[in-house]
């Protein structure tokens, strides 16, 4: 009969218990997209399955193996926090393209209202309407630059930025909050102009106000997690 001792670690219950819990317990400390998390945590796996492994060929029982390999691996605060730095370049990253990504939709989405709102319609613009336009611009001047910094320290430029991880972070989470800005005043015109200005064309306007409402919530959670990340840098 086998020794239970040679048995593969990965089968044994209470060996699958022990990383399991401490796998858990580490995913709570990570942040950052869920698709880099997952494979950290897979990564991780691996490791700590070869340190059982060879932590059962001292003698050791699958279960007695597994604490051993959790323990030499460290706890799960200050295994996350060393992934930190490349959670928030990843959060970083992803943030700025999606914003520079969904920025000229949003752009174009407005354009649209505007053209069929008083362009085509031969109507004449309010006043207030340069206004809208001037913080519109100033929204741009601040989320185009800052989405770009994020994506371009998050990228090659990192391997010569020891500062690169939270540069991005705070990088993505400025576009973020200006972007919310800006669908804001975009918002908020379009409401001004339904009650003061005799309404817009409605079917364009309809669609831009989704996207920004849309694209609003987004940037809004987006700008939290960058943050957040950023908060996990030492």
């Amino acid at each position: 009969m086998a020794d239970p001792r040679l048995t593969g670690p990965s089968l044994d219950p209470a060996a699958r218990q022990v990383i399991g819990t401490y796998l858990a317990e580490l995913a709570d400390h990570l942040g950052g997209p869920a698709a880099a998390r997952a494979a950290i945590l897979a990564e991780l796996e691996d490791g700590l399955w070869s340190a059982t492994a060879a932590h059962q060929a001292g003698e050791l029982s699958p279960e007695e193996a597994a604490r051993a390999a959790v323990a030499e691996f460290g706890g799960p605060p200050t295994v996350a926090a060393g992934f930190g730095p490349e959670l928030a370049a990843v959060t970083g990253r992803r943030v700025g393209l999606g914003l520079l990504a969904t920025g000229p939709l949003v752009g174009s989405s407005w354009l649209l209202v505007a053209a069929a709102t008083w362009t085509w319609a031969g109507r004449e613009p309010p006043a207030a309407l340069g206004l809208v336009a001037g913080l519109v611009g100033l929204v741009l001047v601040v989320a185009v630059p800052a989405a770009m910094v994020a994506v371009a320290v998050s990228g090659r430029l990192s391997r010569w930025l020891p500062a690169g991880p939270r540069v991005a972070a705070t990088a993505a989470a400025t576009a973020a909050s200006a972007c919310v800005v800006g669908d804001l005043v975009l918002l908020t015109g379009m409401l001004a102009t339904t009650v003061l200005a005799g309404g817009m064309a409605w079917p364009a306007g309809v669609v831009a106000a989704g996207v920004s409402g849309v694209r609003l919530s987004l940037a809004g959670r987006a700008a939290r997690r960058c943050l957040a990340a950023r908060a996990t840098l030492p």
